[in-house]
């Protein structure tokens, strides 16, 4: 797992871009691996690279400050692949049922569930981080009405992003880029908690 970050962080006057065909985090939405759509690179190590982005945006209108901020997953940036190789290798194939092909196809699809559950749970930071700049932003609402008064949102929304990326390494490293069900587990729960899941 490797992820790809951008923090699209607009100033002042500049108008909203928000990237065409992007997931944008939801409770509701899980991450599938259909949403990795783009091409593995040849000499890509990883098993899986979600594109995962901070868009944040803001602008005085008046005395009001217009802000927005998400979690975004980018599906023609992320790709996945199949670890596994070939399901036969190592088995016999006989008539009636294979069971070392069943063990093989189980414990694939086993794999899988456990990386897309690693790579959701990146995309869960993601969006603490995003939390975390709204409120920045919320505390700043009457801030164009002040003369400098959104100075320095900028490198603050920056430092957001740099504890975040501090975050997913850490997350990746303790979790053995989710390897370790134990390790996985503990992230899973702080992280649902944080975000009041369930």
């Amino acid at each position: 797992m490797r992820i790809a970050p951008w923090l699209l962080a607009a100033l002042c006057v500049a108008p909203v871009v928000r990237a065409q065909g992007v997931i944008e985090w939801s409770s509701e939405k899980r991450l599938t691996k259909d949403d990795f759509k783009g091409r593995v690179p040849a000499a890509a190590r990883n098993t899986a690279l979600s594109s995962l982005n901070v868009d944040a945006s803001w602008e005085c209108k008046g005395d009001a400050l217009v802000a927005t901020a998400r979690a975004t997953f980018d599906p023609g940036r992320s790709w996945w692949r199949s670890a596994q190789g070939n399901i036969w290798e190592g088995t016999e194939r006989t008539s009636g049922v294979n069971r070392t092909h069943v063990d093989a196809r189980r414990s694939a699809l086993q794999r899988d569930q456990q990386l897309l559950e690693h790579e959701q749970l990146h995309f869960d930071l993601t969006e603490m981080a995003v939390r975390r700049i709204r409120t920045r932003l919320e505390a700043l609402k009457d801030a164009c009405a002040e003369p400098g008064g959104t100075e320095g949102l900028q490198d603050e929304i920056v430092q957001i992003d740099r504890e975040l990326q501090d975050e997913q390494r850490l997350y990746d490293r303790e979790s053995n880029y989710g390897t370790n069900a134990a390790a996985q587990d503990q992230w899973k729960q702080k992280i649902r908690k944080q975000l009041g899941q369930p």
